[in-house]
């Protein structure tokens, strides 16, 4: 009994939480090692009042421990030393009749699991090494044995001990209640009987720590994604360790095991893991996981058959169900699908929304056969697919790019880009079709340089490799000439590849255009040209006209842009004339039409530009009332040998000059066209007959010039 006891106060000494023995006034009777390092001032005989936030409340929480045989929080903390703030936990110290009461006050601060796991094998491995050498009276080790099983019973932790042959000899409440066994139950069966462990993944028994630590002699910590079975077949995810129990000679007499439940931390893991790798919407892969499983797969050896599919799929039609049923009905459709596509595919497939109506299917070591059978399925499959909402019927087509691969050589970049080129081949090819990807598609190809495009004006934006050319445009006869006129001439776009090559806007504008590039284009060209004619001045320049995008026109932002830059640039409106083509005007015409208006109101004119080249031109003209006609120059190069080139300028120079209009005629190459030109009475000229484009900076430098007196429109051409 001594030497258990003896245990005990060791035991007490080497927990990390301190431990206060009081009497009932609250004068230290006795503290441990942990309560003398934190409360360093306060000693034996001192009152626990010094330290007390509220000693009125302290008092009150004395007389509530000395009622109390149980643990009891107290209504005050103490400080230590260094301002640490504890909380109190005290109870009536069991002592023989007659004797004064006492009371154990525990300080608690809340720490890791591992480091309570160390504090707890230090005590046991100490506790074993010193009943040989501590004795005490029976009296005092009963009370600090009584010491010792409060403590072990009030940690939150479970603790297992067993002695060398793994049988238990010990459990303590937290441990009792996560295995279902009372200490009583388990005391001498084996650790595997009640201590029953699995793989959350696999539902494989897992093999007990204590039977690794018996047999290595070393701390064995338990395995990931380990749940604990209780033995009414609850689960507990948990998580542990086992180290051995020595002697004060070393040797092994037992196993202390110290585990605690993680399983709400676990869940919660496992869902924010769930969410960043599926969409919220479809339940199904996102994006990011799908090519991470993809660039997997690449970096993977290559397999027995070697042979898979991607495919990109993308709804056509959604955007009706969208506009017509509103948000709702096309999220309802996106929840559908998943079920839908999943009929085709197999096991092994992966089944992923990437974005809006768009999906990704990786087929797995599949042959092309199988591949392409697969992907008619899911089209005829969507074909067939009557979607309703609120009475209303809809079908919907699947538009799906298919790239069959069958080694490692492509990059996750490229594979993707192949995916997406040809879906969006099979949108633009008439939708509701597949197209197969290959190595020799011209189509595939030039979408390909387009993509590329994209990359490199966004470095040109970057690092200001855009440049202002202009070209001069004078009248078609001096004699037509305005004395007062100023100079007219054309700004046109270029850019500056990274080798120093100059390259032309034919190259670069329709990737723009597709990609969405325009109005930062416009932006870029509208800012620059207003930055540039501010500095040089008013000079000699009688109008400067700016192509404007079809994207611009309908950008609802453009309209204030421009007048933000009328405000912050000195340039006259008088000299702006902007620009726009003929088909893209009847493609926004209600749009094209207020623009119009509305830069007119500040003294803007406009320009009707390549016109002659649409189907309705005479007709839509009079619904924009723009000031120069510009005849588009597949007109002009033929002009002199072909009649029917003849007839269609004097035609539209006609239909101008009756509607009060100038005209101006473009790709002027030679002196024979110039004449014919002048002969039909075309006020303006522009071309390379007439002059050749030039940076924009040494054009305005000439103008400042005395001898400079050039005529002509003022254009940002592209």
């Amino acid at each position: 009994m001594a030497d258990s006891d003896m245990n005990h106060k060791s035991l007490e000494n080497l927990l990390p939480e301190p431990l206060l023995l009081l009497s009932a006034q609250g004068r230290v009777v006795d503290m441990n090692h942990a309560a003398r390092k934190a409360f360093t001032a306060l000693e034996n005989g001192h009152q626990l009042h010094e330290l007390a936030n509220d000693p009125a409340r302290l008092d009150s929480s004395i007389r509530l421990w000395v009622r109390s045989g149980d643990f009891i929080r107290g209504l005050v903390t103490i400080s230590s030393s260094i301002g640490e703030r504890y909380i109190t936990y005290g109870a009536r110290l069991r002592a023989d009749r007659g004797s004064p009461a006492q009371v154990i006050v525990r300080c608690y601060v809340e720490s890791k699991a591992n480091q309570r796991f160390v504090e707890i094998t230090r005590r046991v491995n100490a506790l074993n090494r010193e009943i040989a050498c501590r004795k005490r009276v029976e009296s005092q080790l009963f009370a600090e044995k009584e010491l010792a099983q409060v403590t072990l019973h009030s940690i939150g932790d479970a603790v297992i001990t067993t002695d060398k042959e793994g049988r238990i000899n010990y459990l303590n409440p937290v441990a009792e209640a996560l295995t279902g066994w009372s200490e009583a139950e388990a005391r001498g069966l084996l650790m595997p009987e009640v201590f029953r462990i699995i793989n959350e993944q696999t539902r494989e028994p897992v093999e007990n720590p204590v039977v690794r630590v018996l047999a290595s002699g070393q701390t064995v910590g338990l395995a990931s994604q380990t749940v604990l079975l209780h033995r009414d077949g609850t689960e507990f995810a948990i998580e542990d360790s086992a180290a051995p129990i020595r002697d004060r000679n070393g040797r092994l007499i037992g196993t202390v095991m110290v585990f605690h439940d993680v399983t709400h931390a676990r869940r919660l893991a496992a869902e924010v893991s769930y969410q960043a790798s599926h969409d919220n919407l479809t339940g199904l892969l996102n994006r990011h996981a799908f090519e991470q499983r993809l660039r997997s797969l690449l970096e993977e050896p290559v397999g027995l058959d070697g042979s898979h599919s991607l495919m990109f799929l993308d709804l056509d039609q959604f955007k009706v169900i969208n506009d017509t049923c509103g948000h709702m009905a096309g999220d309802a459709l996106l929840r559908v699908l998943g079920p839908v596509f999943k009929k085709h595919l197999r096991q092994s497939d992966l089944l992923a929304r990437l974005g809006g109506d768009e999906f990704g299917v990786l087929l797995q070591d599949c042959p092309a056969p199988v591949a392409k059978r697969i992907a008619r399925a899911l089209k005829a499959e969507l074909e067939d697919l009557n979607f309703t909402w609120e009475g209303k019927p809809f079908r919907v087509g699947l538009s799906i790019g298919q790239v069959n691969f069958s080694d490692n050589s492509w990059s996750l970049a490229d594979l993707l880009s192949a995916a997406d080129n040809a879906c969006y081949l099979a949108k633009e090819n008439g939708r509701n079709r597949i197209h197969l990807y290959s190595m020799d598609d011209q189509a595939l190809a030039r979408r390909f340089r387009q993509t590329q495009w994209v990359g490199r004006i966004s470095e040109a934006f970057e690092e200001n490799r855009f440049r202002l050319h202009c070209q001069a445009i004078v009248p078609t006869s001096v004699s037509s000439a305005q004395p007062e006129e100023g100079a007219h001439f054309e700004l046109l776009l270029r850019l500056h590849d990274k080798d120093g090559k100059l390259v032309l806007p034919m190259a670069f504008i329709p990737a723009a255009e597709r990609f969405s590039l325009m109005v930062r284009i416009d932006r870029w060209v509208l800012q620059t040209a207003f930055a540039k004619l501010a500095k040089a001045g008013p000079g000699n320049v009688a109008t400067c006209s700016i192509n404007l995008s079809g994207a611009s026109l309908g950008d609802e932002g453009f309209l204030p842009f421009i007048n933000e830059c009328f405000a912050r640039f000195d340039v006259s409106p008088r000299i702006i004339c902007f620009e726009i083509t003929e088909t893209e005007a009847i493609a926004n015409l209600t749009k094209a039409r207020f623009i119009i208006q509305s830069l007119k109101t500040l003294g803007c004119r406009f320009s009707l530009d390549d016109f002659g080249s649409g189907m309705s031109s005479f007709g839509y003209l009079k619904n924009l009332p723009v000031d120069y006609l510009k005849i588009d120059g597949t007109f002009i190069r033929n002009l002199v040998s072909d009649p029917i080139d003849h007839a269609m300028v004097t035609a539209i120079n006609n239909i101008g000059h009756v509607m009060g209009l100038k005209t101006i005629a473009e790709f002027v190459e030679s002196a024979s066209v110039l004449r014919v030109l002048n002969e039909l009475g075309v006020n303006y000229v522009q071309g390379y007959y007439i002059a050749r484009p030039e940076p924009l900076e040494t054009y305005l430098a000439k103008l400042k010039s005395p001898a400079s007196q050039g005529l002509g429109i003022a254009k940002t051409g592209l």
